[in-house]
This record gives structure tokens, C-alpha cells and sequence, in this order.
């Protein structure tokens, strides 16, 4: 059997069309070592396994008869994965960079501090996808993002906004978003696995925060972007995200002060209720429906946010 360097990890779940885009450019991937790709699919009714297993038969296809969720899904995954360096990749999530990977596994190998690194993720036209990485959920920082201040006079929100993402350094976080995550083995390992305690959303939010604590650091390569449809099996603009980070924000702040659930929801809430009025206004004002849909998206995480139960 030969030796292999790195391991591609994708969860799908009724992928549809992604997965096929997904798979085609990692293939065109200048990738400098040798790779193996395993694909586990929670369950898919489209027949989402038997296609991947027909188009793709150089990516091993475990079809499981149980949705375990992304971070299940990823754990059955690591069982079978024999590279060091491991990658998760969703399958709305498309390199049409091929140095891209090429990229992150340098980062890596120069680095041996480094547990994980990660890429700007970019929507279809080219701007950056805030929620590609952050902080840790604590008070300060959930204060920050709701204010909209994030990255103003180094202040450091709940993800990095935009202004943040720009140029080429590396940027130490606390965590990078999953959809195309790139880790150590040995840091997976000082952490327990890829197991979380949410089904789906917040898992990698919880992941580079048990990473920093174990002494990993965290990185985030702005240099390097990798475009990310946001959605795909979890439905796009879902506020369901919310909920696994109200399950983080309770466990890394229980007996801390201002750890109170609401303390977390409230001035999401407000920030989200105020962002909504801003953008339903300058819809109006230009005419851009964009901007009524990033109203209608704000409106909807508010109403969440006020339904959550914590």
C-alpha cells in the first residue's frame, strides 16, 4: 500500500451537483505529495454515493444509513484516513485556485505549531464570506461583532470581518470555518478526535477553540481563497447556525461572569434588528434587492434568535 501524505475528508449529504464540481476541481488541484480522498455520506436520498461511486471511482465512497451530522460524519472519515496532514472539504466548497491546497499544506509544513489552517472563503463573485473564521465566543467578542466593530482599533469580534481579510499575511484566530479546514493529525488527535457535541453548525468553532487551548495555534491565510457556496445540505442562509453558537457560548463561558444565555442572544438580537432596519432602508433608497434580501436575512436571525431556547 503506498504512503500517504494527506487525507481529503467530505461529508455529503443530498449533495446534488456540488459534489460533482467539488471532486472535479480537486482533481485539477496541484496537490505536491500523495493524497487519498474519502467520501462519507450521511444518508443521501438523491442518490448522491452511487453517482460519486460511478464519475469518481478514485474517491473511496462509505455510504452510511445514518445521518451523523458534519462532525459524525468526519469522525467515520478519520477512521479510515491514513494521511498526516488531513483536509475537510464541503462539497459547495470549490478550489478553483489549483495552488490553493498546494498553499495550505506549505503553511503547515512550515509551521509546526500550527494545528490548523485555513483560507479566505469568497461567495461566486469574489467577496469575502464573513463567518470564514473568528474568535472565541466570550461576551466581549459577541458585544463587538453585534456593534459591528470588528477589526475597528483592533478589536476582536466573533468572525473576522472583511476589512480583516484583506492582504496576504498569516492571521492567528481561534477557529476557521470547517468548509475548508486543514489540520494536523497529531492536533487532531491532542483534542480527542472530530467529535462535537453539536449535529451540524458550530463544530468548527468548537474544534479551534479546544485546539488553542490545547497550545495549537490557529491560521488564517487571507492569501488564499477557495470560493463557498454556504449552505448546500444545511439550506442556504439558515439561521440554524445560531444554535450551535449558543451551545459553544454556553460551554466555554459556564461560570464565567456575563456568561448568561440571554447575555449571548441579546445584542445578536439588537445588532441583527438594527442591521435589518439599515438595510431595508438603503434598499429602498438604491433599489438593489440585495440589500432587501440582507434585510429579510437579518430579520429572520433576529426571530431566531428570539424562538431559541437556552
Amino acid at each position: 500500500m503506498s504512503a500517504v501524505s494527506l487525507s481529503v475528508l467530505i461529508v455529503t449529504y443530498n449533495a446534488g451537483r456540488d459534489i460533482a464540481t467539488c471532486l472535479e476541481l480537486l482533481a485539477l488541484s496541484r496537490i505536491d505529495r500523495p493524497y487519498e480522498v474519502i467520501l462519507v455520506d450521511n444518508a443521501s436520498t438523491d442518490g448522491t454515493p452511487e453517482r460519486v461511486a460511478k464519475a469518481f471511482p478514485w474517491v473511496r465512497v462509505i455510504a452510511e444509513r445514518t445521518n451523523h451530522g458534519f462532525a459524525g460524519g468526519n469522525a467515520v472519515a478519520l477512521e479510515h484516513a491514513r494521511g498526516e496532514a488531513i483536509l475537510l472539504l464541503n462539497p459547495d466548497a470549490f478550489l478553483r485556485d489549483p495552488e490553493a491546497l498546494t498553499g495550505l499544506l506549505a503553511h503547515l509544513d512550515a509551521h509546526p505549531d500550527v494545528g490548523a489552517v485555513g483560507p479566505r472563503l469568497t461567495f461566486p463573485d469574489g467577496t469575502h464570506q464573513v463567518g470564514d473564521a473568528g474568535y472565541e465566543p466570550r461576551p466581549l467578542s459577541i458585544l463587538v461583532h453585534a456593534a459591528g466593530l470588528s477589526g475597528r482599533l483592533g478589536r476582536r469580534g466573533l468572525y473576522l470581518a472583511s476589512r480583516q481579510a484583506r492582504g496576504t499575511g498569516a492571521l492567528d484566530v481561534d477557529w476557521i470555518c470547517g468548509a475548508c479546514l486543514l489540520l494536523r493529525r497529531s492536533a487532531i488527535a491532542a483534542i480527542g478526535g472530530l467529535h462535537s457535541p453539536m449535529f451540524l453548525y458550530g463544530e468548527d468553532v468548537d474544534w479551534g477553540c479546544r485546539l488553542r487551548d490545547a497550545g495549537w495555534r490557529v491560521a488564517y491565510l487571507p492569501g488564499i481563497a477557495v470560493l463557498h457556496l454556504q449552505g448546500g445540505s444545511g439550506g442556504t442562509r439558515s439561521p440554524r447556525w445560531l444554535d450551535g453558537l449558543a451551545t459553544i457560548y454556553s460551554l466555554r463561558n459556564a461560570g464565567r461572569r456575563l456568561s448568561s444565555p440571554a447575555f449571548f442572544s441579546a445584542p445578536l438580537r439588537l445588532g441583527f434588528t438594527l442591521r435589518a432596519l439599515a438595510y431595508g432602508f438603503a434598499a429602498r433608497l438604491r433599489g438593489q434587492p440585495d440589500l432587501a434580501r440582507k434585510a429579510e436575512d437579518m430579520r429572520r436571525f433576529a426571530s431566531h434568535l428570539r424562538s431559541l431556547r437556552l
